[in-house]
């Protein structure tokens, strides 16, 4: 079995069909790039997969464990970790607390607890030392005692990516993790992201519209349009597939 498993998944909202029969696999420690036009469901499957939505058919199963039975608090002790499209930081905390907040789900004290200081000291002073790790990871520990406002786009996006990153996650999604990047940017965050799957064989589920990204680092994409999935394989295979050059280019399938 594949390690993420996603079989048969529809999502309806009302007369909207979001996703239509979604199937696809991902192998332990493949980078998948998940790709399609604007309003293809790409984002609606991250938020299946995550329990932000429910699906209306079908199932996903993680490591064995079917997600879809599980609430959206349980997610990540099944170590399956996202970072958003639009950015989730907390402004006026610091870098280093914004990170700390993607451990606090394995904590005994929780999120709420240990943003009043209720917290086990000990365990957050682990957390502070992991999150600490993380950011000279991604070289950004010069910014852990800064507040995340006012910092560069860029910089932003690496945090969040920190932040997934203490997880420990098994899964770790990425929700356009290069939208906003200049080019130089997008190279080095495609180079991290590979580093860390090696590092700690991580699976990695990536939308992206970066298409030189998602080429260069996935071993596998699958492609959606109107919800529905019209090539799934390797990158020479998909670049090449007549019905992705009519989705992305406005012509008809040969």
């Amino acid at each position: 079995m594949a390690m993420l498993d996603v079989s048969d998944i529809t999502v309806r909202f009302g007369g909207i069909v979001a996703l239509d029969g979604l199937s696809f696999g991902i192998e332990e420690g493949q980078i998948c790039g998940l790709i399609g036009p604007n309003g293809a469901g790409k984002t609606t499957l991250f938020n299946v997969v995550s329990r932000i939505y429910d699906p209306t058919e079908g199932s996903v199963h993680f490591g064995g464990d079917n997600l879809t039975a599980l609430g959206a608090h349980e997610i990540s002790q099944r170590g399956v970790y996202r970072t958003f499209q639009n950015l989730a930081l907390w402004p006026g905390m610091t870098v280093l607390e914004n990170v700390m907040v993607g451990g606090h789900a394995n904590t005994t004290s929780g999120f709420v607890r240990s943003m009043f200081r209720a917290g086990n000291k000990p365990e957050e002073d682990m957390l502070r030392e992991k999150a600490y790790a993380a950011l000279y990871e991604l070289d950004l520990h010069q910014h852990a005692f800064h507040p995340a406002a006012g910092l560069p786009f860029g910089t932003l996006k690496r945090i969040e990516l920190a932040r997934a990153l203490i997880g420990d996650p098994k899964l770790l999604m990425l929700d356009e993790p290069a939208s906003g990047l200049t080019h130089s940017e997008v190279d080095e965050l495609a180079a991290v992201i590979k580093a860390l799957r090696d590092k700690y064989n991580l699976t990695v589920l990536l939308v992206e519209h970066h298409m030189r990204m998602v080429m260069a680092i996935s071993e596998k994409i699958v492609v959606l349009n109107f919800g529905k999935k019209i090539a799934d394989g390797d990158p020479d295979v998909v670049r090449n597939d007549p019905n992705v050059i009519a989705a992305y280019l406005g012509g008809e399938a040969a």
